[in-house]
């Protein structure tokens, strides 16, 4: 299912379907907006169905509850509520706007592409592992930005072709490239999360 959200300085589109089969998607997503940042977090629970549906709102009902931490508090909040549980794999985009920055958090296989406003692709490696009250090491980026900057989050249901990914540089509009990008998406038989947002 396709939504589209027009915030105060972003504008975005999102996908979201379960595995085949599956009552429950085993993803999980929230964005946020303050009069300082916005904030957008994928999580893609372990394995699929009711088990990665708990542990990925239980990381997401943490990042909603407390947004207004840094980023790496958030990461360490989640990894400590998820002990026990089947574990996530995260990232967390926080866009400043006062100092015009971006804060990448990570641990695991969560797919981010960033586009500067003159169409220039940025790919942070994620960190390897995952959230499950384990000892965990986190990849932290920070990345300038203009207006026009837009973002891709995905979990790893959700796969593109290089020429697919050369479209993307150019697109017009969140609810362009999430409409293309689901076209693909429907055909995986995985759990699947794409959230697209463009900073005006």
């Amino acid at each position: 299912m396709i939504e589209n959200k027009q915030l105060t300085k972003v504008d975005l589109a999102t996908f979201q379907k379960g595995k085949s089969g599956n009552l429950r998607c085993g993803d999980a997503f929230v964005t946020i907006e303050t009069d300082e940042y916005f904030l957008c977090a994928v999580a893609d629970g372990l394995g699929s169905g009711e088990g990665a549906y708990r542990s990925a709102m239980i990381a997401m009902d943490i990042v909603e509850k407390h947004h207004t931490d840094p980023v790496p508090s958030l990461l360490e909040q989640c990894n400590q509520a998820l002990m026990h549980e089947r574990g996530v794999v995260i990232t967390i985009l926080k866009v400043m706007y006062q100092t015009n920055e971006i804060v990448y958090g990570n641990i695991g296989n969560i797919g981010c592409m960033l586009f500067t406003h003159d169409g220039q692709a940025l790919r942070p490696i994620p960190a390897p592992g995952y959230l499950s009250g384990r000892k965990f090491q986190y990849r932290m980026e920070h990345f300038p930005y203009r207006k026009g900057f837009s973002f891709i989050l995905h979990s790893d249901g959700a796969t593109f072709t290089t020429e697919q990914q050369r479209w993307l540089r150019q697109m017009k509009n969140p609810e362009e490239v999430v409409s293309r990008m689901a076209e693909t998406a429907k055909n995986s038989n995985d759990d699947v999360t794409i959230v697209v947002g463009q900073v005006r």
